[in-house]
């Protein structure tokens, strides 16, 4: 257990038993664990007896995952911690994930980088598949594992779950947005970051346990891929924070011109493939239209998005 270091996990209705075990691989290797719960219909206490380590931050309504990350990482600077991990309420952490990135960090600040955050691969819980790390090109995202050799890759996003900051980092480069609510809230943060000169770093030899979206969908397009599928109401807050990303200014073209076709693939996958099509088709361009008026925050129940 490191002392220096605490994890977040954000709560909302999870499995409890898949709960109870991202708390028990993460609890042992972190001077403490807060779980911030978005409101969830049960008692998510219950999930932490055996665990002495672990914190409850109630917020007793769904606030999205950046306010709910924000509460915690202003209780962990008050209780003296330096490092932080972000976990998703379904995300199990290998044993050794914690030293492995504390000698990453040691030695990314030897060399000289300014360290924005580090994170790993993961491993889809469903299909096995092994995730790559991401840069950003014209049109286009290109994934590689960093099979030259090196075991601290730079990248230039990574999700949230995962995630290792140094709680300073924040000071330099802010909290994470709270009015997007949910979706792309890691990828603002890495594009702010980035623009304020910090580098994202991925660390090969960590694989993490994760499932991504609600299951998925293989398809060829210029190569072999799986598609994460949500649930329809998600497609309102991809959309449109997509839309609000591309007004914001130190959000690079480069990376909006690879989006634009991903919003694009995102229509013509749930068109095609969705069990919901309808709702997801409504949802999609709820958020185009809100995006485009630059709607932000919590989606208005009303606009029958799903």
């Amino acid at each position: 257990m490191d002392n220096k270091c605490c994890a977040i996990c954000v709560s909302y209705n999870p499995d409890y038993l898949v709960l109870r075990r991202v708390l028990a691989a993460c609890a042992e290797q972190v001077g403490r664990v807060y779980v911030v719960d978005n409101g969830s219909r049960e008692d998510v206490t219950s999930s932490f007896s055996g665990f002495a380590n672990v914190e409850a931050i109630l917020l007793g309504q769904n606030k999205g995952i950046a306010a709910a990350i924000n509460a915690a990482i202003r209780q962990a600077r008050i209780d003296g911690f330096r490092f932080v991990l972000l976990l998703d309420q379904d995300s199990v952490i290998p044993k050794d994930m914690i030293p492995q990135y504390l000698a990453a960090f040691e030695q990314l600040l030897v060399a000289g980088q300014s360290v924005a955050v580090i994170g790993p691969r993961y491993k889809d819980a469903r299909t096995g598949q092994i995730s790559h790390f991401v840069r950003f090109k014209w049109f286009r995202n290109a994934y590689y594992s960093g099979t030259d050799g090196s075991l601290v890759v730079p990248i230039d996003f990574l999700i949230s779950s995962g995630s290792f900051y140094s709680i300073d980092i924040f000071e330099a480069v802010g909290m994470f947005d709270e009015t997007l609510f949910i979706d792309h809230v890691d990828t603002e943060w890495c594009l702010r970051a980035a623009s304020l000169g910090f580098q994202c770093f991925g660390i090969r030899e960590v694989i993490m346990e994760h499932a991504l979206g609600e299951g998925g969908v293989r398809l060829w397009l210029f190569r072999w891929r799986t598609q994460p599928m949500h649930k329809p109401f998600r497609l309102y807050y991809i959309a449109r924070n997509s839309l609000l990303l591309y007004q914001m200014q130190h959000v690079p073209l480069k990376w909006v011109s690879g989006d634009v076709l991903r919003l694009v693939r995102l229509f013509l996958m749930y068109t095609f493939f969705s069990t919901q099509r309808f709702a997801a088709i409504r949802c999609y361009f709820c958020g185009i239209i809100d995006g485009l008026r630059g709607v932000a925050g919590p989606r208005i129940s009303h606009r029958r998005c799903g």
